[in-house]
């Protein structure tokens, strides 16, 4: 009996000490240093995303396409800052190569089929 009492001492006594805080102190997979680092980077995209969104729809072309589309590019420019992630996301691509296609010269619009629907997305979501 006074075998077993020993034992479980020691087992919680060592159980004890395996949780104490010098042993929760573990290398993280991650630092901390690292994840505000990334943290820093999304936003910074974020928010480019956001500046080629406002670029696009400042140009005049876009203006003369929305108005002629019946479409309220103040409206548009104001929803900007409400765009999910997600949304974000979807539109960076198309954005950027129409501001590149822009800044390039390009005489006139060329507007894809997934450019439309995300035009048709904005409109849906700014109606809401």
């Amino acid at each position: 009996m006074r075998i077993r009492a020993t034992v479980s001492a020691i087992l919680f006594l060592f159980s004890v000490l395996l949780s104490s805080p010098a042993m929760a102190q573990q290398r993280h997979v991650v630092s901390p240093a690292a994840m505000r680092q990334a943290i820093v980077q999304q936003a910074q995209a974020q928010q480019q995303t956001r500046d080629a969104l406002r670029s696009a729809l400042g140009n005049s072309q876009v203006q003369e396409v929305a108005r002629q589309l019946g479409l309220n590019v103040t409206r548009a420019e104001g929803a900007i800052a409400t765009l999910t992630v997600s949304e974000l996301e979807q539109l960076a691509g198309p954005v950027r190569d129409l501001n590149a296609n822009l800044a390039g010269g390009a005489s006139t619009l060329v507007i894809s089929t997934t450019t439309l629907l995300l035009i048709i997305i904005i409109i849906v979501l700014l109606v809401d």
